[in-house]
This record gives C-alpha cells, sequence and structure tokens, in this order.
C-alpha cells in the first residue's frame, strides 16, 4: 500500500476485514488524494450529505459539460435550459448515489469516517 494518511490507512484495513470489494475501497480519485496526503474520506465511510453533495456536483458538472455541445447543437435548448437539466440530473444522481453508499456501508457494517482515530499522537 502506498504511503496514505494514517486515517486512511485504517479506514482502509476496516473495509478490507469486512471484505469490501477494492474498486469500492478506493476509488482512483480518492487513492490520488490519499497519494497527494490529503485525507478524504472514502465514500463507504463518508455520510449521505458528503456523498450526495461531492457525487451529485460531479456528475452534473461533467453532465452539463458533455451537453452543451452535443444537445446546444442538436436540440434548440437555452444555455440555462442545459444547466437546469444538468444540475438536476446533479441532484438525482447524488442522492441515488447517497443512498447507495448509506446502503453499502450498513450491509458491511463500516463505521463512520469521523469514528475513526486520526493517527495523530495525543
Amino acid at each position: 500500500m502506498p504511503h496514505y494518511p494514517a486515517k486512511v490507512r485504517t479506514a482502509l484495513q476496516l473495509m478490507h476485514d469486512a471484505g469490501v470489494p477494492q474498486a469500492l475501497r478506493a476509488p482512483p480519485l480518492h487513492r490520488l488524494l490519499w497519494r497527494l496526503g490529503i485525507a478524504v474520506s472514502p465514500p463507504l465511510l463518508a455520510g449521505f450529505a458528503a456523498n450526495a453533495l461531492s457525487m451529485g456536483v460531479f456528475f452534473g458538472v461533467t453532465w452539463g459539460v458533455l451537453m452543451l455541445p452535443l444537445f446546444g447543437v442538436l436540440v434548440p435548448l437555452k444555455t440555462w435550459g442545459i444547466v437546469g437539466s444538468a444540475g438536476l440530473a446533479g441532484v438525482m444522481f447524488g442522492v441515488i448515489m447517497g443512498l447507495i453508499m448509506r446502503a453499502q456501508q450498513q450491509r458491511y457494517r463500516l463505521p463512520a469516517w469521523r469514528s475513526l482515530p486520526d493517527g495523530r499522537a495525543a
């Protein structure tokens, strides 16, 4: 395992011990942030709001960027129509993913990120 922050290593070990598949334990963006020394919560240990917001914003922005050139030319939508539909798609995706991550957290009986020790000596 690369040198990740102590709290991340603890979280990864907990998920490994619980039988969580590797792809679900450590998504690529998270692995990059951890290698940079940024201790962000794995999605399975993050709360509903954090997952819904982060995944919803990422999806909504990506969807909007892809829709603008595609649907802006093919379908006569105004820019605000595309922004609004991308925002709605982001909200829906975020809520669904937040619920899925919450269900997986309960399935594997994982603790919340905030309850893990931060790895600093007292």
